[in-house]
């Protein structure tokens, strides 16, 4: 069983669609570190000056923008939850970086999985990032950026205007990327298409890497028709 834990509010078919792209989901668990919040709690969690803000979406469909310093204890609070339902594994759903986090099972990354798939296809050369919010350029670009690599960024939120991301897809190749990653759980199968067709580089959607890692690690068998949110 395999739990899944969203920075935001819980269940997210958006993304699990994407990184499976089955008819026929693997057994899920599903919890969100925001799950249970009142609003005004939420709007508390709001980045401030000198925070890294991550972006996310709340079960109606709207954006939040929360201060990563001030998610962790929720975060962890969520990731307890999927384990105590029974989960095997648990993936955090974001490409964040969260060493503080703590498991009594496996525990998978996405930015760990993520940064070293595109090390292996792209070690030397440019690579283009496509970010959620302009406050994690700083963040990306010590990600992303090695001795041998040079990093171009832009930002387009999953949950703004599609048009954006191929502005920005356009943008990200003009400077010189030679393969564009899409940096956030939050962009989907249809938006990498997109992109897809405005640009001739690979373009790497991160959910869906994180997906076929997943299935290989645990496998599909016995799936059920639906993901269960706990």
């Amino acid at each position: 069983m395999i739990g899944l834990v969203t920075i935001g509010q819980s269940p997210r078919p958006d993304v699990v669609s994407s990184m499976f792209n089955v008819q026929q989901w693997p057994q899920l668990l599903e919890a969100g570190a925001l799950d249970g919040l009142s609003t005004a709690t939420i709007v508390s969690l709001q980045p401030g000056v000198g925070d890294v803000p991550l972006v996310t979406t709340l079960r109606d469909g709207s954006e939040a923008l929360i201060a990563k310093r001030l998610l962790l204890p929720y975060l962890q609070r969520a990731v307890d939850h999927v384990i105590r339902a029974g989960a095997d594994v648990v993936c955090v759903l974001c490409t964040g970086s969260f060493p503080a986090l703590q498991a009594t099972i496996r525990l998978v990354f996405p930015d760990r999985l993520l940064v070293h798939t595109v090390d292996a296809l792209l070690p030397v050369g440019t690579l283009g990032v496509l970010m959620p919010h302009e406050g994690q350029r700083e963040v990306m670009m010590e990600k992303w950026t090695t001795l041998d690599r040079a990093a171009v960024a832009r930002a387009a939120s999953p949950y703004g205007a599609s048009g954006l991301l191929s502005v920005q897809a356009e943008s990200l190749v003009k400077d010189g990327a030679e393969i564009i990653v899409m940096d956030c759980m939050g962009f989907d199968r249809s938006m990498q298409q997109t992109i897809r067709d405005t640009v001739a580089v690979p373009v790497l959607l991160a959910n869906s890497v994180i997906g076929v890692l997943l299935n290989e690690l645990i496998g599909m068998s016995q799936p059920s028709q639906v993901p269960s949110a706990v």
